[in-house]
């Protein structure tokens, strides 16, 4: 870990030691001001002068301590010293901080935060012919960008197709990436970016960057594909959008966007923080809680109502959250759209499965945008897959998913006849899927 980086992580960690006090220092202020009363003004300022001394004393020193300590450890460790992302385990400490705080590290400069980089055997590869060819010496013209989600990094792409408790087999051992390659010659490119910046944020950045990989891709490229995990999926249908209103040449060989677990209509995860924060924020002395949850990041804020543009403000933490608020963005004109749900019930056709348990943190509905009125996006039926048995995380590396990404990504395949809007399905055979 560099000195840069524990320096920045004990300003973390000082910032969020500084705000727990304050915050109990408010629920003792509102507790004591319910109990004293307003009959006893004298009792409740000396209370509150005595209080506010011991709480300001305790925030300075506890700050100032970790602050300290950092600077201690940062002096200690050697100018060469590897990058927290260097390693799997930091890689991923990494990405969840930057889930959790990144649009605080990029407002702040601060080297814990991720940018948006094209990401090779665990190094940045930057957008040029040069550096490209050295990585993708047979380059196939057909290429796939693989987009990870909340709180993660590329890595999640790099955990092999699993079976379960079925014998192993060669696939086994061979990433999504991987089998694409070897089964129809695609080049897989993964990302890495900041998840904890607004989705239309990293949609823009998105755009641009791949006008500069199309623009700079060895021998051309042909057919391009986005494949998005959870946010990734939002993120690739807001830098669609973008690249629509910018005339980018990089629409031109998208073929397919594929989304897993992609949140369409938002997660009823995050709308239950935010149905808290919302109902802590009624009483004084509760509504440091509700400050707390407030503090979530931007892109977790997104998540809620599955915000794609800039125009899709986040609702202040007062407001009710349920509802669909987000702006209507149409599927592509002329690109294939693909969606793969899952949830944690081993039947996906029932009621709870499809609309409460969903995969633990997005439900089929939402993932297949079955909503009322002009929200609701219309997949042919082939496009849409829910898988039972499965939770989130799970979509990244399970041979069914692989399955059907081969299916649909095969050289030519079979268009769906026009006006074609089917609602759904589930291993292929057709299902009604309800609204969040």
């Amino acid at each position: 870990m560099r000195s840069t980086e524990i320096q920045a992580s004990s300003a973390v960690a000082a910032t969020a030691f500084g705000g727990a006090v304050g915050h109990v220092q408010t629920v003792h202020r509102a507790i004591a001001g319910r109990a004293i009363g307003r009959r006893a003004p004298a009792v409740r300022q000396i209370h509150d002068t005595i209080a506010d001394g011991v709480y300001a004393t305790v925030g300075l020193v506890g700050g100032l301590a970790v602050r300290g300590l950092g600077a201690a450890l940062a002096a200690s460790r050697a100018g060469d010293a590897p990058s927290i992302a260097d390693t799997p385990k930091g890689d991923v400490v990494l990405g969840a901080l930057n889930g959790a705080f990144g649009e605080r590290f990029a407002d702040d400069a601060s080297p814990l935060a991720l940018g948006m980089t094209i990401r090779h055997r665990g190094d940045d590869l930057p957008p040029t012919p040069e550096a490209l060819a050295r990585a993708y010496p047979l380059p196939s013209g057909r290429v796939a960008v693989l987009l990870h989600g909340l709180c993660c990094t590329d890595l999640t792409w790099r955990i092999p197709v699993r079976r379960g408790d079925a014998p192993a087999e060669p696939d086994d051992a061979l990433t999504y990436g991987e089998l694409l390659k070897r089964d129809l010659g695609i080049d897989a490119v993964t990302l890495r970016y900041n998840s904890g910046r607004r989705v239309p944020a990293n949609g823009a950045e998105l755009a641009n960057l791949l006008e500069q990989l199309v623009a700079a891709w060895p021998g051309g490229v042909r057919e391009l594909t986005l494949i998005g995990h959870s946010m990734g999926g939002l993120i690739a249908r807001s830098a669609g959008a973008e690249g629509l209103a910018a005339g980018h040449g990089w629409l031109r060989p998208l073929r397919h966007v594929v989304m897993l677990g992609s949140p369409q209509l938002g997660s009823n995860l995050e709308r239950a923080a935010a149905t808290g924060a919302w109902a802590a924020g009624l009483l004084p002395e509760t509504r440091p809680i509700a400050d707390l949850l407030g503090l979530r990041s931007d892109g977790v804020l997104d998540m809620r109502d599955g915000a794609l543009l800039h125009a899709d403000v986040p609702l202040a933490i007062d407001r009710w959250p349920w509802g669909e608020r987000g702006s209507v963005v149409p599927l592509l004109p002329g690109v294939r759209h693909h969606t793969v749900a899952a949830t944690v019930a081993r039947n996906p056709d029932s009621w709870l499965a499809r609309t409460v348990l969903g995969d633990l943190l997005v439900t089929p509905a939402s993932a297949s945008s079955r909503a009322k009125g002009e929200r609701r996006l219309r997949f042919p039926a082939e496009d849409v897959v829910v898988l039972g048995g499965m939770h989130h995380m799970q979509l990244l590396h399970d041979p069914r998913v692989y399955a059907h990404l081969r299916r649909w990504l095969s050289p030519a395949p079979a268009l769906p006849a026009a006006g074609a809007t089917g609602d759904g399905a589930i291993d292929g055979e057709a299902v009604e899927l309800h609204p969040v």
